[in-house]
């Protein structure tokens, strides 16, 4: 089973231009089986990207902020190596990821990695990033 380890979400304001860098970026590990499965044999693999805010009143729910447009492994240019990277940027108005007019806002990044013959998949975290949106 694939596994997707070091999940990182990183954001940087631009409180001139009223908008925010957003980068995830996470390692994706196969094994030498599903690698070889991929370069021989055809087997594909999605990995979405998500950015959720927590609910600053600790309820279970967790808010959409971004979707990114997905990535495939093995990618269009060629074969999947045992490990991989993958980065997922965009450039967002503060307003889209600012929930709240006061105190931080809780944001982290979701990545689901799903293999596309069987259906199944695994998911990977980042850490919560707290960060003042409103100032």
């Amino acid at each position: 089973m694939p596994r997707i380890d070091d999940v990182e979400l990183t954001i940087i304001p631009d409180r001139i231009q009223n908008r925010a860098n957003l980068a995830v970026t996470c390692g994706v590990e196969f094994s030498e089986f599903e690698a070889n499965a991929m370069n021989m044999l055809g087997l594909r693999y999605k990995l979405d990207c998500r950015v959720l805010e927590e609910d600053i009143y600790m309820l279970l729910k967790q808010d959409l902020v971004v979707t990114f447009h997905h990535q495939d492994f093995p990618r269009p240019n060629g074969g999947v190596a045992r490990h991989e990277q993958a980065k997922f940027e965009a450039v967002v108005a503060m307003s889209d990821l600012r929930e709240h007019d006061f105190g931080k806002d809780k944001l982290l990044a979701e990545l689901k990695l799903q293999n596309e013959e069987t259906g199944e998949w695994v998911v990977g975290r980042s850490q919560v990033v707290a960060i003042d949106l409103a100032a």
